[in-house]
């Protein structure tokens, strides 16, 4: 994740006045992505939860996974 943020392959959430991009949010056994709202983001975020799965052998359950957005349309998501 932190190599596509620096790639500018995926743009974090800004927060704050200063603009702070946050891009995930990790805990003991659940990780939160957060991002604007674009395609490319998509795109981004299901090649990294596949290369994921190649590199650590373990699967990402994509039925227990869920995609929300925040003022988005539902047609994008």
């Amino acid at each position: 994740m932190k190599k596509a943020v620096e790639r500018t392959r995926f743009r974090g959430f800004r927060v704050g006045r200063e603009g702070v991009s946050v891009s995930h949010l990790q805990y003991v056994d659940d990780t939160l992505c957060l991002g604007e709202a674009s395609i490319e983001n998509l795109w981004t975020l299901k090649a990294i939860l596949r290369a994921f799965e190649l590199v650590s052998g373990l699967k990402v359950n994509f039925w227990k996974s869920c995609v929300m957005g925040v003022n988005v349309s539902n047609d994008f998501i």
